[in-house]
């Protein structure tokens, strides 16, 4: 492949992964205006959306690009961790989440990053694990559905933001296991 065509395609990649932060800042100045102005909430709902497009997509074109690097192995999950505590951060902000699940996330994304330092330095993998995949699915569709909490909050009758929140909030902790496990079982 030729090296310019090769750098490019590294940089779309990397790219892909950086919009999703500034996609949550946008999403975190533009919440607290969704009361205010209801059409707004959708402008929220299509930057989320962005966001965990952004997620799926960065890793399918480093694979299919083939630009896969350790850079992108680490950058991806921090993107991950800073866009979603971001939204989630926000969302409690505004009463649509709990306001632990935030604390909840960052310890858990602290856990593992430490968790992957100790396997590294063992020579195990340091690559995402199936508790993690399960974990950011869990979470992006958590925001959605808690960001919809004003529309869907009409018709349920059901204190949908505490639910939601501690779904995530359970999956989100438990995930840290795995990680755990595979940094000190050696």
């Amino acid at each position: 492949m030729n090296r310019d065509l090769a750098r490019n395609r590294y940089r779309i990649v990397q790219a892909v992964t950086a919009v999703r932060i500034p996609l949550a800042i946008g999403f975190g100045l533009a919440l607290p205006h969704t009361q205010a102005r209801p059409t707004w909430l959708y402008g929220c709902l299509a930057l989320l959306l962005l966001q965990e497009l952004s997620d799926l997509l960065d890793g399918h074109l480093a694979r299919r690009f083939g630009v896969v690097s350790e850079w992108g192995q680490m950058f991806d999950p921090f993107a991950d961790s800073v866009s979603r505590l971001i939204v989630y951060w926000s969302l409690a902000s505004v009463g649509l989440a709990s306001a632990i699940l935030p604390l909840v996330m960052a310890l858990r994304d602290i856990i593992v990053a430490y968790s992957r330092l100790v396997s590294q330095l063992r020579g195990g993998s340091v690559s995402a694990r199936v508790s993690g995949k399960i974990k950011a699915w869990v979470q992006g569709l958590g925001a959605i559905f808690l960001l919809l909490t004003p529309i869907h909050a009409l018709w349920t009758g059901v204190d949908a933001p505490i639910i939601v929140s501690w779904v995530v909030l359970l999956v989100t902790a438990g995930s840290a296991v795995e990680y755990v496990v595979g940094a000190t079982s050696k």
